[in-house]
């Protein structure tokens, strides 16, 4: 029952992810591009982009990919949507990383989404030399990893509704948001890990 629950709310939060991006490939000024002078630049409006909609492939995929039935009776699917998972995740991990370094707040949050790439990248990194060196185990544990920090994203949405909702300042919540999802949600996948969710 709560693995059953916990794939829904991974397909729901898939969803929803996608629901509230779409918005920045209808407008140049969406968001926080708004905010930005560098957002006029067709260069990083590319890149951005780039991050957004890998980002948004990997969230996609991803609660497939904890589907037993489609590990076990679909492996060749499972395979290439894992391709698929790690090519969009490598190349939006890199994309962040270089849209980190103009990020609003100042260093505090340039480094803080910088780490998340980079961690992002070794976690996706370690999961497929697991596989590839035959180790299953260790491959559902990185994967896991992986996935949480992709999830980020839609825990850092959350957290920006503070002062969407709230007369509450936006930098001092979205210099938060660069650092507190994403290690939140590794904190998480470690526990569940932990505990043996993903082991069986």
């Amino acid at each position: 029952m709560k693995r059953t629950a916990f794939k829904v709310f991974l397909f729901i939060g898939a969803i929803s992810m996608i629901v509230m991006s779409v918005h920045y490939f209808q407008s140049d000024s969406a968001g926080i591009l708004k905010r930005k002078e560098i957002a006029n630049s067709f260069w990083y409006l590319l890149t951005f982009r780039t991050h957004i909609f890998l980002g948004l492939v990997a969230i996609s995929i991803g609660p497939f990919q904890f589907l037993k039935k489609i590990r076990y009776n679909y492996k060749t699917g499972h395979k290439v949507a894992g391709y698929i998972y790690t090519m969009s995740v490598l190349l939006s991990g890199l994309s962040g990383l270089i849209i980190a370094q103009f990020a609003m707040g100042g260093w505090k949050t340039t480094i803080g989404f910088s780490m998340l790439s980079l961690t992002w990248l070794y976690t996706t990194i370690k999961a497929i030399n697991s596989i590839r060196g035959g180790n299953i185990l260790n491959h559902k544990k990185w994967m896991f990893f992986s996935y949480g920090l992709t999830f980020a994203a839609i825990t850092q949405r959350t957290l920006l509704l503070i002062p969407l909702l709230t007369e509450t300042p936006f930098i001092p919540i979205y210099q938060l948001s660069a650092w507190l999802p994403w290690l939140l949600n590794l904190s998480i996948a470690y526990c569940l890990y932990k505990h043996s969710f993903i082991k069986k």
